[in-house]
């Protein structure tokens, strides 16, 4: 382990005993703590500190996803550099779609799962009929 990521863990014990085993208030000491000692602060966020620096870049360029910073967020730029609303029908096509993506989702949809071998379709029966049986 780091040397400073050994320092984050001596004061996260610390911070643990001094709440009396609540790790919420522990959580609260810590975070009161590192504001008053830079040492524990620069530890606490060094770990994190290239996804907070790409993320504010990411909001500064008004890029939709991590991969297309700079990008206009899959919508055309219209006259004077402006993006155009999505269309109601493309929208409604989008939400109606199976295939399209979800909200949530960065990439396609997967393919559909290959078919099992016999011997996968004969135990998955099996357990099926064992758990029927049981009253």
């Amino acid at each position: 382990m780091a040397r400073g990521q050994d320092y984050v863990k001596a004061k996260a014990l610390e911070a643990v005993e001094a709440a009396g085993g609540n790790r919420h208030e522990a959580a609260l000491l810590l975070r009161v703590w590192a504001d008053a000692d830079d040492k524990l602060y620069r530890a606490l966020t060094a770990p994190l500190m290239g996804n907070l620096t790409a993320l504010a870049v990411q909001r500064a360029t008004g890029a939709s996803d991590g991969h297309s910073i700079g990008g206009t967020g899959g919508r055309k730029k219209g006259a004077k550099g402006r993006k155009q609303p999505i269309a109601e029908a493309d929208l409604l096509a989008a939400i109606g779609s199976r295939s399209g993506q979800t909200m949530s989702s960065y990439r396609q949809s997967a393919a559909p799962p290959s078919q099992g071998s016999a011997r996968h379709k004969q135990a998955v029966t099996l357990l099926a009929s064992a758990y029927r049986r049981k009253p």
